[in-house]
């Protein structure tokens, strides 16, 4: 049953194969990798900030009134970013099976004939029509690609893969589940608080800071360094933070192990030690990793996003990669592909040139009409051949059923936006 809900979603995404010529197709969806999307990709010298306030009029300056200090230590200090490395790898895109085995149903039902840059532009721009293939270029064996086994993200190192695991797929392996236990006793004098997010941490010297500041630290902010993320957490003296921190407090969290239901409840820093030890079979070394868009555009590994967002900038323009594996893919499914001028096709109806001489009379008629006036539609043919009949009439429908007869067998080619075509052959002489 999952399966089929599965291939049902990928048919209602990609329904839609009404296509345009390129030239005149809108301009494409959402950029997956966008900056809007990895906050932390890459630099940014070259946007504008539109959050820039108006410029006063000076009439409206007020002299005297002390300027802020831009380096007043009160402030978060934003510690700066290391620079992305071009790493050498080779990023393509493949299409998604289900998303391509949706297009081929289709084109069976439609019988027609669609330009294959088309479909590659269909998938690329469907967020969960493509795989992205990086693979590590030759003469660089010392560089080593690691990929998850469970979700198949990747990372250039591995301690970006342990960081993976433990804020990904910790809760694979263990239940969270809060209860209810006394507030801490004793007396504390400060409270240690995330500036990013506001979650009060506890005093500095209380036992469970450090299980504290490590599950946040993975939860919420595993594209930093523990020791750049600890820079952002500041100390504040304020009784009434300490008694929320107390209250907060008596909600504990604990983990229970999904294969043993019956074992007994632990905290986070006993969790993740467990996790850890068995964590090597978590993931493997490779020199190629194939990766979900889905997860591709949520990638920890800036080095491997930027990689990826340079070629797909690319490629949503002109899919070149996508078409090539979707050829490759689309032969091996046995479907045709020709070309048409200078635009290649797919069908899964072999062209078959026929002469007419060699057809009876209702059939010849056709495809002397559509030689004579290459890219009719179905009206266009009606109205050239049986003028007197109603398009909408039983007989009109009638008259079109050698038409239907010349498209299964390859005859006649009807294209996507409904033209139709003698296939070319070689002249016999």
């Amino acid at each position: 049953m999952e399966d089929k809900a599965k291939a049902k979603d990928a048919q209602e995404v990609v329904l839609d194969l009404n296509f345009v010529p390129q030239w005149a197709r809108t301009p494409p969806g959402e950029n997956h990798y966008s900056a809007k999307t990895y906050k932390d990709s890459g630099p940014r010298h070259d946007r504008r900030d539109d959050r820039r306030s108006p410029r006063r009029d000076s009439r409206d300056a007020r002299p005297g009134r002390p300027r802020p200090d831009r380096n007043d230590r009160s402030r978060p200090v934003r510690p700066p970013r290391e620079p992305v490395r071009e790493i050498p790898v080779s990023v393509s895109f493949l299409p998604e099976q289900q998303r391509l085995a949706s297009l081929v149903r289709q084109m069976h039902h439609s019988r027609r004939a669609y330009p294959l840059m088309d479909l590659a532009n269909l998938l690329i721009h469907d967020a969960e029509g493509y795989l992205v293939k990086i693979e590590v270029n030759k003469g660089a064996s010392d560089f080593t690609l690691f990929q998850c086994k469970r979700c198949k993200a990747a990372a250039c190192s591995e301690e970006l893969m342990v960081q993976h695991l433990m804020a990904k797929h910790l809760t694979d392996v263990y239940e969270k589940e809060e209860i209810e236990t006394d507030p801490p006793a004793g007396q504390f004098v400060c409270v240690a608080r995330c500036r990013k997010s506001g979650i009060l941490l506890g005093p500095p010297n209380h036992h469970s800071y450090t299980d504290k500041l490590n599950e946040l630290h993975q939860n919420r902010f595993a594209h930093l360094s523990l020791e750049d993320y600890k820079r952002n957490i500041e100390t504040v003296r304020d009784e009434e933070l300490i008694e929320q921190w107390k209250e907060e407090s008596r909600k504990k969290t604990v983990y229970k192990l999904k294969s043993d239901p019956e074992a007994e409840p632990i905290d986070l820093s006993k969790a993740e030690s467990a996790f850890k030890r068995g964590m090597a079979s978590m993931y493997e070394k490779t020199h190629r990793a194939v990766v979900p868009s889905k997860v591709a555009q949520g990638l920890e590994d800036r080095d491997i996003t930027m990689a990826i967002r340079r070629v797909w900038s690319k490629e949503s323009a002109f899919p070149l990669s996508m078409s090539f594996a979707m050829r490759a893919a689309f032969r091996h499914m046995h479907l045709n592909l020709f070309k048409a001028g200078k635009v290649n096709f797919v069908t899964h109806i072999k062209p078959r040139p026929v002469k007419p001489a060699d057809t009876i009379e209702s059939i010849a008629e056709v495809l002397v009409f559509l030689k004579e006036n290459p890219g009719s539609t179905r009206p266009h043919l009606l109205e050239g051949l049986h003028p007197s009949l109603d398009p909408k009439s039983e007989e009109a429908q009638k008259a079109l059923e050698p038409l239907g007869w010349l498209i299964e067998r390859g005859h006649i080619i009807e294209f996507f936006n409904g033209t139709l075509s003698v296939p070319l052959g070689h002249r016999r002489r």
